[in-house]
């Protein structure tokens, strides 16, 4: 996953709580987000995820900064991307875990 994952637990044995992903591009190609047409997340990562590209372009250049589409903050979220920022928390997540954590 190219973003931000959180997770507890020993490193031989972590658990997966929620990860930001950062697609390539915001129209649909294998290297867009999910909701835009990419491939779909790891089994570990599930649904509890938010994804989304700051490059409005066709294509990718790495090395370009694409700042003007801040990543996760539900804002410019057309085109391919538009179902990304549908769910109504984002971009904060919430959890509800079967046991108490105590890490």
């Amino acid at each position: 996953v190219d973003g931000v994952t959180v997770t507890y637990g020993l490193p031989a044995s972590r658990h997966h709580v929620y990860t930001y992903a950062a697609g390539f591009l915001e129209t649909n190609d294998d290297s867009s987000c999910p909701c835009a047409g990419g491939k779909a997340p790891p089994l570990l990562v599930g649904s509890d995820y938010y994804c989304e590209s700051g490059n409005p372009g066709p294509s990718w250049n790495g090395t370009l900064l694409y700042s003007s589409d801040v990543l996760w903050d539900r804002q410019q979220c057309g085109g391919g991307e538009s179902t990304c920022c549908n769910p109504p928390d984002l971009p904060w997540f919430c959890k509800t875990f079967p046991n108490p954590i105590s890490e």
